[in-house]
């Protein structure tokens, strides 16, 4: 009954999304802080009117709110908590957008719009999956959904909320649907995540600018001091030289790599979806080991000296780059952090003094691939997509999934509905509506699967 509804309502389940879209809730402009909490208010209203017992919790001053709602209808039964949140990034460069990014648009199969990939296209699907079982007599399992805010920002709301009601958040699932379909719409469960130490470095040179035709030769250039510096962080054969960076780094089984796509055509596809005309990193990885499996050093951004149009002849006094390390299995962010410091001070010049700031760090995570949830999503996916989720590790670091696995002590089910090529972050973001509609069936699929039922009624 659930799945037939999910077939017979797919007009009204994209107008469901299309409204949730239209709110711009950005979480790091404080201009939209109504915004934000206005989108909290819409989907606890919509939960509420599925019956469920719903709250919308704020944590800490100046913080975003958490949506909870619950539904505990099946008593004595499994809980599965779903995970998805509501903020959304900037929506800029805006001219480079097609249509209005909070006025969606459908085009050719696919909805355009701010948020509609990462993250409301998936927690909507769930959303639908919950509604549809809820009209049809009740999922076979109990429900909550903890919807955030801050994710797009880091925010310490929901980790803190974990930590303090962690008894009383007890789960037999949990699902974190913050993922993506790998290329070729290939549904995926991840089973491993790079942790992230993300640090700014400052170099500081003269109290304050100097004439450079003045003192031209004797003045330290904090610029050149950190270009250097950067550069020698990581070798020619993509290498990073910070001393023992490698020296915990787990070998990848090779059971987990026998389906991993190790084939120039994997690259050339890499390639494709970057627009790049070559993969950089690591030699003697495939890229797939890289992106997934290999630690890395990337910097995300450099400001100093005089920038604006025109010129200024100018020694500056100060500059700044923000450093990101992805992390794998049994890397110490802390031991490395500390061997950063030391070693940024060895690279710089006499007359520049270098400054090593933590920004955000985030632990790896390993899944167990054999895992009750990890086979029931794949068997969902099966049903939903009409293929098995790949078993795949991610890149990224999502740091709740940590914090849902120390504190209510349960591997999370990761994975999502949007197809790879939906660019995040990214102007023109997309969902396919493909995706959308057999994400809803494969989330029906999963509570029956973990609730050790069927859904009785085949996909489309």
């Amino acid at each position: 009954m659930a799945l037939e509804l999910a077939k017979a309502e797919f007009a009204q389940a994209e107008v469901d999304l299309i409204e949730e879209l239209r709110i711009p809730s950005i979480s790091t402009l404080d201009d939209h802080v109504g915004d934000v909490r206005a989108n909290a208010e819409w989907l606890a209203s919509r939960l509420a009117d599925l019956g469920m017992q719903t709250s919308v919790i704020d944590i800490r001053k100046g913080g975003h709110p958490i949506v909870r709602a619950d539904w505990l209808g099946r008593p004595g039964a499994d809980l599965l908590t779903i995970y998805g949140h509501y903020d959304v990034q900037p929506p800029d460069p805006v001219a480079e957008w097609e249509s209005p990014p909070f006025e969606p648009a459908i085009r050719e199969g696919f909805l355009y719009a701010r948020g509609v990939a990462d993250n409301k296209g998936n927690h909507m699907a769930a959303l639908k999956a919950a509604e549809y079982t809820l009209r049809a007599g009740g999922p076979p399992l109990n429900l909550r959904f903890l919807i955030e805010g801050e994710e797009e920002v880091s925010g310490e709301s929901l980790p803190r909320y974990l930590r303090e009601h962690a008894e009383e958040l007890a789960s037999s699932h949990v699902l974190l649907l913050d993922g993506l379909c790998e290329p070729g719409d290939q549904p995926a469960v991840v089973t491993g995540l790079r942790g992230n130490l993300y640090v700014e470095l400052e170099a500081q040179g003269a109290p304050t600018d100097l004439h450079s035709g003045l003192y031209g030769g004797v003045a330290p250039n904090p610029i050149i001091t950190l270009g250097r510096l950067l550069g020698e962080l990581r070798d020619r054969d993509g290498r990073i030289t910070i001393p023992g960076f490698y020296d915990d780094v787990r070998p990848i089984d090779p059971a987990e790599t026998e389906n991993w796509d190790r084939s120039p055509e994997y690259d050339a596809e890499i390639r494709r979806l970057t627009g790049t005309r070559a993969l950089e990193g690591e030699s003697g990885y495939p890229a797939i080991d890289r992106m997934w499996a290999r630690p890395t050093m990337d910097v995300a951004g450099i400001i100093g000296g005089f920038t604006g149009p025109g010129r200024k002849t100018v020694i500056p006094a100060r500059c700044v780059a923000k450093v990101t390390m992805r992390l794998v299995p049994d890397q110490d962010p802390d031991s490395i952090l500390e061997a950063l410091r030391g070693y940024v001070a060895e690279l710089s010049t006499p007359g520049v003094e270098i400054t090593v700031r933590l920004l955000t760090v985030a632990r790896s995570l390993t899944i167990a691939a054999d895992g009750a949830g990890v086979r029931a999503a794949r068997a969902a996916f099966q049903q939903g997509f009409g293929k098995p989720a790949s078993l795949v590790r991610s890149g990224g670091s999502i740091k709740v999934a940590l914090d849902f696995a120390e504190t209510l002590h349960q591997p999370p089910i990761i994975t999502g509905i949007v197809q790879n090529d939906c660019r995040l972050h990214a102007p023109n973001e997309r969902l396919a509506l493909d995706n959308y509609h057999r994400g809803i069936e494969t989330l029906i699929h999963l509570m029956y699967e973990l609730a050790g039922e069927s859904a009785a009624v085949p996909a489309h």
